[in-house]
């Protein structure tokens, strides 16, 4: 016997909602986004602790995390960065070519000027075009802060380029393995608050008027600075002074009347113990770069007996004498008898 409609009606299923679109597709559920839901700034702190190339490589997990990585304050640029992750030498740069390519493609993507800037590599002596104009960029931003350049070559000299003598912004500028020629119409690095300079060629003049130009600068380090023979320290806003060096140069404090803490460190021998080390067997080197910085045992013998050694030490604490804080440290690696 045949139903009737109502009651055939009242049985008939209620109808299935229509798929969504990635259900239909046989996709999973969209996971939610958590990333994107942190603030810049801790979004900021995550990716400073992920080296480059990972930082960058990660942005698919949040859609917001492309934007931050573009604006990423801090930069820390090495030999190895661009590496495959399986090459296993982060000492050595892999492929130039691909280095700069990669560098250059942070760069341009950049949604706000580099804050903080530290690139340690050798490429810098061998594409010296390329990285002018990088340092031109970077300096010339309005927003760069704090500048560390190490060049990590063995033979060659890296020689500083004018932007950066002339950077507004610099509060903070650390150089490493380079030479200076400080142009004569500096106009630059005066809100520089703190200066480290280790393993650089330079003369009196070069230091001198790097120092006076730094008339914020309140910490000077000056670790092992090769070709200056008299170096003039007048710096108002000084407090903290830290100097390492092979022997006693002549230094002489004119004028720091904040200077509250001073560290000395003289490492007799180590100098002529490093260059033998870091030379030995390399025959590429030219004689004028080796007279500079690796052949510094030669010069150091060759002074030997005309430098007052005493006479620029006394002088030198005389310069310092009204600091609270001295720190005076002696290295005798070999017999020392003048």
């Amino acid at each position: 016997m045949e139903q009737p409609q109502s009651e055939a009606k009242r049985a008939r299923p209620s109808p299935s909602p229509p798929p969504s679109q990635s259900q239909a597709a046989g996709a999973e559920p969209e996971e939610e986004d958590r990333l994107s839901a942190l603030d810049n700034a801790s979004l900021h702190a995550i990716l400073a602790r992920l080296p480059l190339r990972d930082a960058a490589a990660t942005t698919i997990l949040s859609r917001r995390w492309p934007l931050v990585f573009a604006t990423l304050p801090r930069l820390r640029v090495k030999c190895g960065t661009f590496n495959r992750r399986d090459y296993g030498d982060d000492d050595h740069c892999e492929d130039n070519d691909r280095w700069l390519d990669a560098l250059d493609c942070v760069l341009a993507g950049r949604a706000a000027p580099v804050s903080a800037f530290d690139v340690q590599t050798k490429l810098m002596c061998e594409e010296e075009c390329w990285f002018v104009d990088l340092f031109s960029e970077i300096c010339g931003s309005g927003g760069l802060r704090e500048l560390c350049i190490t060049n990590n070559s063995l033979i060659d000299c890296y020689q500083v380029p004018f932007p950066v003598y002339n950077c507004q912004t610099l509060t903070s500028l650390e150089l490493y393995c380079c030479r200076l020629r400080v142009p004569g119409n500096l106009t630059g690095l005066r809100a520089v608050r703190s200066l480290h300079l280790g393993v650089v060629v330079a003369t009196d003049a070069d230091i001198r008027r790097m120092i006076s130009q730094c008339q914020a600068m309140d910490r000077l380090v000056l670790d092992d600075i090769r070709k200056a023979r008299n170096i003039v320290i007048r710096a108002p806003s000084l407090e903290k002074l830290e100097i390492n060096l092979f022997r006693p140069q002549c230094i002489s404090v004119k004028k720091a009347p904040r200077l509250d803490s001073v560290k000395l460190g003289l490492f007799y021998g180590s100098a002529h113990d490093s260059d033998t080390e870091d030379t030995e067997g390399d025959l590429s080197m030219s004689e004028s770069e080796g007279d500079d910085i690796f052949n510094f045992g030669e010069m150091e013998e060759r002074e030997h007996q005309q430098m007052d050694e005493i006479g620029n030490l006394l002088a030198f604490l005389g310069g310092v004498g009204r600091s609270k804080s001295k720190t005076l440290s002696l290295k005798l690696e070999r017999p020392y008898s003048k």
